[in-house]
């Protein structure tokens, strides 16, 4: 079985499709003990370490590492400060990198990463990964064209260890113009669920920021991307749209 290490794990979205894939996740590191919580629920195999990856000295053998280091710094939802020290968390995945040597990598961030005033930041990671010895490549992915109801653009970094003397190649899209399936919409994906849910719900009132554009999208279209923070969500399907009142 191909074996892989997961770092900034998270509630291990991604590590789901690891395994799903065919991958043992041996390790998984993230500093959040609510993310663990949920990642052992669903994925209780996986030695999951808990705290900040500068303390993880040891990690071990496999075939891939991946990773998706915090991206508040770069989101456009977040407060995009290209000298917040999170910002430089890809250090830490070069250090693992260079430790274990897998057979490949793959890291998955925003695409703000590669506006302007963090361009240097991106260029520096693909600069490290390169002369740790991998053949880099680089791409934004919309997830949308993978079948997911929501539109969802991300980067993608993957490299390939350089002796093995060939590189990646990004996928072409399964779903929309580009190929032969429509796109996904929210009612194929979640219109058979309950329109108001009993439970529990955020009453936190909406960002001022998220009253600056329209966020509602209809049952027959993708979703806005769906972001971390409630305050950011965006409307439901069954929802009146959002009217312009003044400048």
């Amino acid at each position: 079985m191909r074996t892989a290490v997961s770092l900034f794990t998270g509630c291990g979205g991604s590590d789901k499709g690891l395994i799903k894939s065919g991958f043992d996740v041996l390790m998984a590191n993230d500093i959040s003990a609510y993310a663990s919580k949920v990642y052992s629920f669903n994925l209780p195999q996986t030695d999951y370490k808990v705290g900040d990856i500068s303390e993880v000295k040891s990690f071990p053998k496999s075939d891939l590492l991946a990773g998706c280091y915090p991206c508040q710094g770069f989101s456009s939802g977040g407060v995009r400060d290209p000298k917040r020290s999170i910002n430089f968390l890809y250090r830490e995945f070069d250090r693992a990198l260079r430790l274990i040597k897998p057979k490949a990598f793959i890291v998955e961030n925003v695409p703000g990463m590669k506006k302007a005033n963090f361009l240097h930041l991106l260029k520096n990671q693909i600069y490290r990964f390169r002369f740790a010895g991998y053949k880099v490549v680089w791409n934004t992915l919309n997830a949308m064209d993978f079948g997911l109801a929501q539109e969802r653009l991300r980067i993608f970094i993957v490299g390939i260890r350089s002796d093995f003397g060939i590189s990646y190649e990004f996928p072409k899209p399964t779903y929309g113009p580009l190929s032969n399936n429509p796109y996904r919409t929210q009612r194929e994906v979640i219109g058979n669920l309950p329109l108001w849910p009993k439970g529990e719900f955020c009453e936190d009132e909406f960002h001022w920021y998220y009253l600056s554009r329209n966020r509602y999208r209809g049952w027959d279209e993708q979703s806005k991307t769906i972001v971390a923070q409630a305050r950011h969500l965006p409307l439901h399907p069954e929802s009146p749209n959002l009217i312009k009142v003044h400048d």
